[in-house]
């Protein structure tokens, strides 16, 4: 008799205390829901099974027998998750050694031989086009390199229903129609930035989902009660025209969206004399509110350094203070996004608060300049990390660990100096005047309002509590690894 085949997918959770976890669990990545809706969609047994919102896939026996006794189990890795997806791939083949273990994901894309050791089958780059035959049983041994998908409409409405518990991941908002719903309607990246994979990974000339294929979905998500998405894509707004037919089709739907952006999208030419006011407006009219602006850095030399792209005449501080007004008066909520490098010290990110407070800008946070597997950046610093004790290691390769210790600051400084920026600039629970009168400014009934207040003030002392007792284990680490 036909048994129809059992897929499960992994999303393994990271080090406990980073910071970034508390946004994590609201957001899982795309890859597994994607191919899980492609397999349920052709008739498989399939489901996602995220630690980050689900909890330990190993220590609950019910969800561990459920995996034991599937045929395949897909495990996508980014690199500080790497070590823990390593850890539950041991766990399954020495109780279920006839179980199929797959890796895919970026880490696994650049790490292919180090993922190898640990699973059957290595999937490099986008799985879409060859995840039936891993399904199947068709592949069940060696690396493969699948062949990026070319016209991305092939991709069906995704069914986020696929990943178990997506409901308890709803009900953080309070209200379905609240929660950002993840989706990603284009992949690759026209800029070539020293410290990310995303061109690697994707490629530099960016792949889009059509207009009409992109407002189809986005139909079916308002069908479902859906209200908001968040758009993962690296940057929404490469191709003007594309987005603005695209804001044109969303504008009468009425739905709310947060995305990624540049912080310059809206000048029409590098010398900055044409400003798209249109889209700008648009973007709005749409339903564009929150924006997830890369600044990295407000230092001229430090984006030359790290290709950056920006362009324009006068300093880039100015530039991006103007650029971040801009969206400020066109009604954007801004989250900016900075790094801490090694040409870097105090100063510099006292400065970065000082720009970030003086900008108004509503949220934000300093990562670690990090070098991930697949980018420029780690071939150039490889030599120098003092964290290169693989796969474990890896655990602290996510942006809020320093794994050098050659910079003007060393490691502990280092730590210290960036958790002093976050708990200066998230003064008051992680609250300002403008982020206050944004919430109140909320279509969304007064209990809402109150509770979403309460809720982010109390997960941004939460987040400062835990990042603090994180950074004096890790730097326990740290006196261990420099003693010599």
């Amino acid at each position: 008799m036909y048994r129809t085949r059992k897929i499960r997918f992994i999303e393994p959770m990271s080090r406990p205390g980073r910071p970034f976890n508390a946004w994590i669990r609201r957001w899982p990545l795309l890859g597994p829901i994607v191919l899980a809706t492609i397999l349920r969609r052709r008739g498989y047994d399939v489901a996602v099974l995220n630690e980050n919102i689900s909890g330990s896939v190993v220590d609950d026996p019910e969800v561990l027998a459920d995996i034991c006794s599937s045929d395949v189990v897909g495990i996508s890795i980014m690199t500080p998750t790497a070590n823990r997806g390593y850890f539950i791939a041991d766990r399954i083949r020495s109780l279920a050694p006839d179980v199929t273990v797959v890796f895919g994901g970026v880490h696994a894309t650049f790490c292919p031989q180090e993922a190898l050791v640990y699973g059957d089958v290595v999937v490099r780059g986008e799985g879409e086009t060859i995840i039936e035959s891993v399904a199947s049983g068709e592949i069940d041994r060696g690396i493969v390199t699948a062949t990026p998908l070319e016209n991305l409409d092939e991709i069906p409405t995704l069914d986020h229903s696929v990943m178990r518990d997506f409901d308890k991941l709803q009900a953080g908002s309070r209200r379905r129609e609240l929660y950002p719903l993840p989706v990603m309607t284009s992949r690759g990246c026209p800029h070539g930035c020293t410290y990310c994979s995303v061109t690697r990974m994707f490629g530099r000339k960016v792949r889009r989902q059509s207009v009409e294929k992109v407002y189809e979905d986005m139909c079916r998500y308002a069908e479902r009660g859906f209200g908001r998405v968040f758009f993962y894509d690296d940057n929404f707004t490469t191709d003007r025209a594309w987005t603005r037919r695209l804001l044109e089709r969303l504008a009468p739907m009425r739905m709310r969206f947060e995305a990624q952006a540049r912080v310059d999208f809206y000048w029409q030419d590098g010398a900055r004399r044409r400003r798209d006011e249109r889209l700008l407006k648009l973007m709005r009219r749409a339903g564009g509110d929150i924006l997830y602006v890369g600044y990295e850095t407000i230092d001229d030399s430090t984006a030359r350094r790290w290709r950056k792209g920006y362009r324009g005449p006068g300093s880039l501080e100015k530039r991006l203070r103007e650029d971040t007004k801009a969206l400020h008066e066109s009604g954007f909520w801004v989250h900016g996004m900075f790094v801490l490098g090694p040409e870097h010290d105090k100063r510099t990110a006292e400065t970065i608060v000082d720009f970030a407070r003086r900008s108004h800008i509503e949220s934000m946070q300093i990562s670690i300049l990090t070098p991930l597997p697949g980018t420029p950046l780690m071939e150039e610093m490889a030599p120098k990390l003092v964290f290169a004790d693989y796969p474990a290691d890896w655990d602290y390769y996510d942006g809020t660990h320093c794994v050098y210790n050659h910079g003007r600051l060393n490691i502990e400084e280092t730590q210290r100096v960036v958790l002093k920026a976050h708990q200066r600039f998230y003064g008051w629970s992680g609250w300002s005047a403008r982020r206050i009168r944004a919430l109140l400014e909320q279509r969304i009934p007064a209990w809402c309002k109150l509770a979403q207040l309460w809720a982010n003030a109390r997960t941004a002392r939460t987040v400062l509590q835990q990042w603090r007792r994180e950074i004096e284990q890790f730097l326990e680490v740290v006196k261990v690894r420099t003693a010599t």
